[in-house]
């Protein structure tokens, strides 16, 4: 049994009753669970600053109202089946204030969600969309980086940093977003993978009533976070070349955007790669109205028949696209690294809301992809990922 934290009552009893009632509470609050040993009576003895007969007569009196059970030469133990009488108060008990549990207000609807199964091993098949087969991970090789930043720099990577990121993940990133993506003059903000990303996005644009515009169908995790921030989520249909300008175009004339939700390179969850032409259109459309595209990249690097498309947000003249992706998905799901790149007028508002929500992924993690990064492993990963 670990240390056992007692109140005792501070009145006019025997101090073994008082100590008896401490350690009556204690069960009855679920602090010791029915057949957990207890400390010794010596170990508690001394922690309360008592003799240790003093203990063992409040030891004994708990065993003869039936919360303990002791034996011979063995440590006490709390009684398997508690008394009826914490069940059962006798008589009627008076009025309080604290009989009343609480009853929630909630400001915002909560939504079930599916999570996918709990275990996956236990499927032969696995449909959960947005999972690596994580058989193919080098877990040996990316051990050894975490085990070189731990030896090297844990103590500059161990406390708080930079709430936008690691500074050398930063910089490895942004050097592969330029070569992979085409993506430049972006700064980057880190997040526990995508959906936070998109999270902080909603929290900072999105207000109560206003409407974001989503492909139909869609990515409703990305819809449960633009509603939880209040906003109204509008459908726009997809075809078999991804989302409809024309119909865009009419959703824009009936009522105010404010945000559109798109995932152009992969749309979810059909697949199909929006057109060049259909960009332009929807980009022409954003300019001319000013709503800003949240471009949701999930699965760059998979891809089968051809090179993939340099996202929406590689050629931007009117600073509008706020692009994010996850590294979540070549990786590992519980790595939980997704990111940010946006235009440099959203990079303070969106780092400092972070603080306020979940101030900083792991330092350490992000180093060790960094060393990953660096030493060629991440890219012959995906290379592999891509072969298989």
């Amino acid at each position: 049994m670990n240390e056992l934290i007692l109140t005792v009552p501070d009145d006019s009893r025997p101090g073994y009753l008082r100590i008896a009632e401490a350690l009556r509470s204690a069960i009855q609050q679920g602090m010791v669970k029915p057949g957990e040993r207890l400390p010794s009576t010596r170990v508690l003895a001394a922690e309360l600053g008592v003799h240790r007969h003093t203990m063992s007569a409040a030891m004994d009196e708990l065993v003869a109202e039936g919360w303990l059970d002791a034996g011979e030469r063995r440590a006490h133990r709390v009684a398997e089946v508690l008394p009826s009488e914490f069940f059962k108060p006798k008589g009627r008990a008076k009025s309080s204030p604290f009989d009343r549990g609480i009853k929630w207000r909630f400001a915002r609807d909560a939504r079930e969600c599916f999570c996918g199964p709990e275990r996956y091993e236990d499927y032969r098949y696995v449909f959960q969309s947005g999972l690596p087969d994580l058989r193919l991970f080098p877990y040996d090789e990316f051990r050894t980086c975490m085990a070189e930043t731990l030896r090297v720099s844990a103590t500059a990577t161990a406390g708080y940093g930079d709430p936008a990121g690691h500074p050398v993940f930063m910089e490895r990133l942004q050097e592969y977003l330029r070569r992979m993506r085409a993506l430049t003059d972006r700064r980057i903000i880190v997040t526990h993978g995508a959906q936070e990303a998109i999270f902080l996005v909603a929290q900072l644009l999105i207000g109560a009533g206003q409407k974001v515009a989503v492909e139909t169908p869609g990515y409703p995790a990305a819809w449960d976070a633009f509603r939880a921030a209040g906003g109204d989520i509008v459908p726009v249909k997809v075809d078999q070349d991804g989302m409809d300008p024309e119909a865009l175009e009419a959703a824009i004339a009936e009522q105010r955007i404010h945000l559109i939700y798109l995932t152009p390179h992969h749309q979810y969850p059909t697949t199909v790669t929006l057109p060049a032409a259909r960009r332009l259109r929807i980009y022409e459309l954003a300019c001319r109205h000013q709503i800003p595209i949240l471009e949701d990249d999930y699965d760059h690097e998979f891809h089968f028949r051809s090179q993939p498309i340099a996202p929406m947000a590689s050629t931007d003249p009117c600073g509008l696209v706020i692009y994010i992706s996850t590294l979540s998905k070549v990786m590992f799901p519980s790595m939980r690294i997704g990111f940010l790149a946006v235009p440099e007028a959203l990079y303070h508002p969106l780092a400092s809301l972070r603080t306020i929500i979940t101030r900083q992924n792991s330092t350490l993690v992000q180093d060790a992809v960094a060393r990953w990064m660096d030493g060629g492993g991440f890219e012959r990963h995906l290379r592999r990922m891509r072969r298989v």
